[in-house]
């Protein structure tokens, strides 16, 4: 029974972004109003920022737990090592942090009104996703020492010392 929970929740955990991405983008489709002139140009330059920094933020957290948080042999995509090297000595959640900017630097691209105002949504969705499912799993995962890690650090984060941080798993 607890094996089977556990395969759907890595099923849920695969396909609850897909799903976050495309209802952000669902009221667009009904309703296609676009941002215009200045307002499309700056929206367009800010989802281009916020897209470069959902990538890296995404791409150094995966860095670091294909690296630091696996045992010598691979036996599944999740890791199985406790790791709080670069970006995760900063946040707990980079990958996810990004994972949730990512569609609303896409929306903010796109420059459609409601993908924008959508996009607030899927953020705050995503976020509770983070912390209802995924500190639910390292908590029975890691126990002590990931309780430990959550006094000390935040779940996701916005100070700019975190890119400082994810530059080193690029560095090493």
């Amino acid at each position: 029974m607890i094996r089977k929970l556990r395969k759907v929740s890595m099923i849920w955990k695969f396909l609850f972004w897909p799903i976050v991405w495309i209802f952000i983008f669902i009221p667009s489709l009904i309703l296609p109003l676009s941002l215009h002139g200045i307002w499309m140009l700056i929206s367009r330059i800010i989802g281009i920022l916020l897209l470069i920094y959902s990538l890296f933020l995404s791409s150094s957290g995966g860095r670091v737990l294909a690296r630091f948080a696996h045992r010598e042999t691979h036996e599944t995509f999740w890791p199985d090592k406790f790791t709080d090297f670069g970006i995760f000595g900063c946040m707990r959640h980079s990958m996810h942090f990004g994972l949730a900017l990512f569609p609303v630097a896409i929306a903010l691209i796109s420059g459609l009104v409601l993908a924008i105002c959508s996009a607030g949504w899927g953020v705050a969705g995503a976020l509770w996703f983070v912390i209802q499912i995924e500190e639910k799993d390292a908590l029975e995962k890691f126990g002590q020492l990931y309780s430990d890690y959550m006094l000390k650090v935040p779940p996701f984060s916005l100070n700019p010392t975190c890119l400082k941080e994810a530059f080193k798993i690029w560095r090493t």
